[in-house]
């Protein structure tokens, strides 16, 4: 499914991928970091930086752990 998003600064966002959508709690002294790296790394939102962030530990353990998780 393609989404089109059109972002605050004007430009839009293609979402060719299906992605589903979670919850989860955080400590607020936590949630105050990612928010700091969301603005100084140039990520457009808190999402996008943990998606990356979730991405890159699953490689870390994947090459790691001793376990395979690979990929879909």
């Amino acid at each position: 499914m393609e989404i089109i998003r059109k972002d605050k600064d004007g430009s839009y966002e293609i979402e060719l991928e299906e992605t589903l959508t979670i919850s989860f709690k955080i400590e607020e002294e936590l949630l105050e970091q990612v928010d700091k790296a969301v603005k100084e790394f140039g990520y457009a939102n808190r999402s996008d930086l943990i998606r990356d962030a979730i991405s890159e530990f699953m490689t870390y353990l994947d090459n790691n752990s001793g376990i395979k998780l690979g990929k879909k």
